[in-house]
């Protein structure tokens, strides 16, 4: 119990502090949202104008006012309006999320699956098939970046060979490839974390033991020896699941899919304190809740493990 209310305790002060350091440094970006909408607008640069504006999207309060309204606010469910659209943000996060989130969550997903196997797999035939694999699409995530790929699938399969059609219909096939991308890049690292934790495990007294005594290593390793490696497994996916939303910008750009990266670089581009310091927030609670579910399942796995 004790355990839980320090894990409560520690997001919860990782909220407030990120919270006032977002609220500050948002407004120290070197374009002001009121100078985005004058240049806009075409509207000349008067101190009525600028008063008008700044007054019409509530910056003349002072600061610790605004932090107040906007962090409690945020708490009750209202985020607030875009400081250039005018349209809720709440609705606009929920309506863009769906994307970004089905392509981190299914990619890292189908990724961890098959870096387990392929992992397994390399650990136990050293210089196999499955252990040259997993090492080239190690190095292919660090040498090629994902837009390259992106490129080479759409002109291959939407252009040379008009099998796919990406920017039409209901965007089935660019979420798809957008996934498949996504898993690909995180397959590789993945699966060279399990054979390491493998090879580690097959060091150990008791699979020697195991060994020793007539009882095949790859049996052994895959029904006694895998409880850690999944451990050690969902202890590296907690650092992939940060990269959900941000991280799937490049292939939101590339196939033309309307998620939230798409909003927060348009958002970016017009000084919106607003959407920048929602966006945020809604990063740190996603990894809190990321970080509680990994933490029961690395619980429950640890308490079977000691049952066993």
């Amino acid at each position: 119990m004790r355990r839980w209310l320090s894990f409560l305790g520690r997001w919860l002060v990782i909220f407030l502090v990120a919270s006032v350091l977002i609220f500050g440094l948002v407004r120290l970006m070197p374009v002001s949202p009121v100078d985005r909408w004058l240049s806009a607008f075409n509207l000349p640069y008067t101190e009525e104008n600028v008063a008008y504006v700044t007054r019409r999207m509530g910056l003349d309060r002072p600061l610790i006012v605004q932090y107040a309204d906007w962090i409690l606010n945020f708490l009750k469910g209202d985020w607030g309006y875009s400081l250039k659209s005018h349209l809720d943000i709440r609705q606009q996060f929920l309506a863009k999320l769906p994307y970004s989130i089905s392509i981190g969550i299914a990619g890292i997903v189908i990724s961890a699956f098959a870096a387990f196997f392929i992992g397994y797999r390399a650990a136990v035939r050293r210089g196999g098939i499955c252990d040259r694999v997993s090492a080239a699409l190690s190095v292919l995530t660090q040498s090629v970046p994902s837009f390259i790929v992106s490129i080479v699938l759409i002109y291959f399969f939407g252009v040379r060979l008009k099998l796919v059609r990406f920017f039409t219909g209901n965007g089935a096939y660019a979420m798809t490839a957008a996934i498949l991308i996504t898993a690909l890049y995180a397959v590789g690292p993945l699966s060279r974390v399990v054979r390491k934790a493998f090879r580690e495990e097959m060091r150990s007294s008791y699979v020697r033991f195991s060994v020793s005594r007539g009882f095949s290593p790859d049996q052994v390793l895959f029904f006694h020896a895998s409880n850690p490696v999944i451990c050690r497994l969902i202890s590296t996916v907690m650092a992939e699941f940060a990269t959900v939303f941000g991280g799937s910008s490049v292939l939101e750009f590339a196939f033309g899919i309307p998620g939230i990266s798409t909003f927060l670089v348009t958002s970016m581009k017009n000084s919106d304190y607003n959407v920048l310091e929602s966006y945020i927030l809604v990063v740190i609670i996603w990894m809190f809740f990321v970080h509680l579910l990994l933490n029961l399942a690395l619980q429950m796995i640890d308490v079977r493990r000691r049952e066993a």
